[in-house]
């Protein structure tokens, strides 16, 4: 197998007509899917990230590129649009912004400013990160022999304390009695 040098495609220079914007957006989304499949992200985890991160730009009206933490821009998108959106919805829109954007400054930050003249820098901070617990439903379960005293619990002396209430056990019968079958 040999080897071949390879040449970055992207535009080194200022980008000026619209169609070239709209290219650009596509081709760094584009980067961002198969980085996020190469890392071993699921289809359904990339859909859902790709799908906040347009929503953000389609509610922004300009390029994410050009969102800025002093221009308060995603304060106002979880402040009024994500209001009344789930605590868990708007941490997933959060992680999925934090990982774009960090995504932007480690491979493009150089080339976006180099053909736009935006200097990338993520907007969200720990001031306007939502607060949520996704992780706070997560279910660790008990040791085995926690769970099995939990689901057969016996009194100090051993016995099942189902037939120590009135003589009968959870089956309805009592201790030693047989119950006729039913017909």
């Amino acid at each position: 197998m040999a080897l071949a040098v390879v040449r970055d495609l992207r535009p080194e220079f200022p980008l000026e007509t619209s169609e070239e914007v709209v290219a650009f957006e596509q081709d760094l989304m584009a980067e961002f899917v198969l980085a996020r499949a190469s890392a071993g992200v699921l289809d359904d985890a990339i859909r859902g990230d790709v799908g906040h991160v347009l929503g953000l730009r389609e509610w922004f009206g300009r390029p994410l590129r050009e969102m800025e933490a002093h221009d308060l821009d995603l304060d106002r998108y979880f402040g009024q649009c994500r209001r009344d959106s789930a605590s868990g919805t708007k941490v997933r829109q959060a992680a999925a912004f934090s990982v774009f954007f960090e995504f932007l400054e480690l491979r493009h930050k150089a080339g976006i400013h180099a053909a736009t003249g935006f200097v990338v820098d993520s907007p969200l901070d720990e001031m306007n990160r939502p607060r949520g617990g996704t992780s706070a439903r997560l279910r660790i379960p008990p040791p085995e022999a926690e769970a099995l005293a939990r689901r057969c619990p016996r009194t100090p002396n051993g016995q099942d304390p189902s037939v120590l209430r009135r003589g009968r056990t959870h089956h309805g019968r009592g201790p030693g009695r047989r119950v006729p079958a039913r017909r």
